[in-house]
Order: C-alpha cells, then structure tokens, then sequence
C-alpha cells in the first residue's frame, strides 16, 4: 500500500529517489535554484534547503528511504518554494515528540523534524502508521496568511491496512480537503477508500456537491464508503462543507466556540442511495481549525481546555485525538485544517 500512497502525495510528478548523501544535495541544489527563480532571498532559500536536508536524512536514517520533488507554489499573488518528501516507512511513530525534538527512538523521526517547523513557513503532514508519511515543506517570497494541514491514520489492530483515508489540494487560492471510511475493514474497505479519493483529487474543483457525486459514481463497483469534503477559501475567508454519513466535522473558533457541521444519512457508491447531498457555507478567521474524522473515534470526543490545543502545530492536534479517543478495535483517521 505505501507505493499506492506515494503515488496519491506526489501526484506523477519527477521525484528525486533519496538513497544516498548525494541524492540530498541534487534537491538542496535543486531548492535554491527553484529559490533563485521565485524571488527567495538568499537566506530563505538556504533555510529551505536546509530544512530539505533534514527531511532527507529522516528519510536515510528512519524510512529506509523515500521520494523528494521541489516544486514551485503561489498563495494568491506571492510565489513560493515546496519540498515534498514521501516514504514507504512505518510512519511517525510519536509526532508530538517528534515536533518537539524529543523522539530519539529508532523508528521515531529524530530531531530533524523539529528543526524543519522552525526553518519553513508552512508544513503540511500526511502520517499513516504502517504505511508510510508524507511531508510538504514551503517558504514564500513574501509573509502569507499562514494555513496547515495534519492527517494521522492507523488501521485496525487486526489488519494491515485501513479503510479510513483522506487527502487535501492546494490551490493559489484555496484549500480542499477530504476524509473517507470504507465500510468495513481490510482490504474491501481500503479498496472503496482509494477509489473515493482517486475521485476526489481528479473533481476537486468542482462544487462540493458535484465532488461528493463524482466520488458516489465512482465507487459504485466498491462496497461503498462514507465521506466528508470541506473547501477553505483563504482569500475570501469562507468555509463550505458537505458530508454524506458518520465522517464528524467540527470546527474550532478562534474565541473559544464550538460548531459541528452537518451530513446528509447516506453512503456513497454501494450502498443505498437516501438523502439529497447540500453544502454548508460559513465564515472562516485566521485562527479557526477544522477537525474531520472517521467513527474510529469514541462519539464522545471531548477535547478538554480545546484553547490550549488549538494553538499546538496540526499534527499534534491529530496526534492527541488519536491517542486519547480511538476506538481499540477500529481503523481510525484524523484530519486537521486551519
């Protein structure tokens, strides 16, 4: 499943395969003249790169290995500079002490981690124990409204591989995220799972709706799946959600409040088509963090003094729901958004 997924965070596009010392210098290399080319100066350009270095060797020293690409980004009108490194590893083991600088076990991330949060502007994190992670490092030309985004899964005790998955696409001016649970477990699940977020890549800039649909259609053939999508509108500051059975989507305001956003009783694909599918549309501040996640979590998931989460790095956020709330025989996922 870990070359599925890589394929899913890379998108087809040329990679650099990280096997050696040599193959991180091409990307610090290949980082400062990207760099060079959106307007970077020379000190965030090597801070990139730097933080580049680092995800490589965690690679090297923790994953037995991986892929890298550098590629150019745009949050509006300001152009930027994204590091993408994928493995086929067993995933962050603790990502809290991960961050923190903290998890000096064998399989653990290391220290370099925490180095890369305080080296880039944004980090966007993808951790699937026993499959794998995936990590999106960016620097901008120039200050952007700062946006992140953390998904953390685990399968089943029993299985291999989860049927709960989610994804998300970046736009210039948008951000598009998805989470989905395959019926079930093992692998028909995952299978329903991969097929919706195959869909759910290729339409995700259709409205909600219509990508819900595009992911129903899909799946037909599967035993079917569950799903929530939302789209973060960063320049115009809005939230729009749609969801199609038990995905929880909760949003956190940044004065402390609480909202849950609703779903229509239905499952997508193979099973029995009931309800009509409608978007919610809301406003969106700086500080507001959308949560969604699979029923692998307890149902009652209360988050005690959420303030003081909420400032903690995405990832981190996952970490505490999956750790404090995960249902013992279940696959769960957790997704973060702000």
């Amino acid at each position: 499943m870990g070359a599925l997924l890589i394929s899913q965070w890379l998108g087809g596009e040329d990679t650099i395969d990280i096997r050696d010392e040599a193959s991180i210098a091409v990307v610090r290399e290949a980082v400062r003249k990207l760099g060079a080319a959106q307007g970077l100066d020379k000190t965030a350009a090597e801070a990139l790169a730097t933080a580049a270095s680092e995800l490589g060797h965690n690679q090297l020293d923790h994953a037995r290995g991986g892929e890298m690409l550098v590629r150019a980004v745009r949050r509006g009108e300001v152009p930027g500079v994204e590091v993408v490194a994928a493995d086929r590893g067993e995933g962050i083991v603790d990502p809290t002490l991960a961050i923190q600088g903290q998890d000096k076990t064998p399989t653990g991330l290391g220290v370099g981690f925490s180095g890369v949060y305080r080296l880039v502007h944004e980090i966007d994190a993808d951790v699937r124990w026993g499959e794998g992670s995936c990590l999106w490092a960016r620097r901008f030309a120039e200050p952007v409204r700062r946006s992140e985004v953390a998904i953390l899964g685990r399968p089943h005790p029993d299985q291999n591989e989860s049927g709960d998955h989610g994804g998300f696409v970046r736009t210039p001016e948008a951000l598009v995220v998805g989470v989905v649970d395959g019926l079930g477990h093992g692998r028909p699940a995952r299978d329903a799972a991969d097929v919706a977020m195959k869909a759910f890549y290729a339409a995700s800039a259709r409205p909600l709706v219509e990508l819900l649909e595009a992911c129903s259609a899909a799946m037909v053939p599967t035993r079917g799946a569950v799903m929530a999508v939302a789209r973060l509108d960063i320049s115009r500051r809005t939230l729009e959600h749609a969801g199609a059975g038990n995905i929880t989507s909760r949003i956190f305001r940044r004065d402390g409040r609480q909202e849950m956003f609703a779903s229509t009783a239905r499952v997508l694909g193979g099973g029995t088509r009931a309800g009509r599918l409608r978007a919610e549309t809301g406003s969106l501040a700086a500080d507001d963090t959308l949560l969604l996640y699979t029923d692998g979590l307890r149902s009652r998931t209360e988050i005690v003094e959420p303030r003081e989460l909420m400032r903690q790095p995405a990832l981190v956020i996952a970490h505490r729901l999956i750790r404090d709330f995960a249902r013992e025989h279940d696959d769960a996922l957790v997704l973060v958004a702000r």
